[in-house]
């Protein structure tokens, strides 16, 4: 039996605000401008297992780094593969520095 914790995962996903509320509602016609959708990244629980990973090398991610990701120093990891294995075991303050535009780093070896 291994003495580890299982990783805490809470998925996030985006909230989109299609309705406005009744003070969001008066404001927009006192102002005479449209509602504007808005999002929100939120957490919540999902029904469906977390993806198996290694608790030896957690946050490994296997990627073929392209020509552009090299000149630019800027990995681009693509929206589903970065909520399904990152996000998920982030803090939500976490995430939302992310998604304000806030650059992570990590370690990559070139395995060649």
């Amino acid at each position: 039996m291994s003495d580890q914790k299982p990783l805490l995962s809470l998925k996030k996903t985006l909230f989109y605000n299609f309705f406005p509320s009744k003070a969001e509602e008066e404001a927009c016609k006192l102002n005479n401008t449209p509602h504007v959708v808005t999002q929100e990244l939120i957490e919540i629980r999902d029904i469906y297992p977390p993806p198996k990973i290694d608790l030896e090398n957690s946050w490994q991610i296997k990627k073929k780094i392209t020509h552009d990701e090299v000149i630019v120093g800027k990995l681009m990891i693509p929206f589903f593969e970065t909520f399904e294995y990152i996000l998920r075991y982030w803090t939500l303050d976490a995430a939302k520095s992310l998604e304000n535009g806030c650059d992570v780093p990590v370690g990559v070896w070139d395995v060649t």
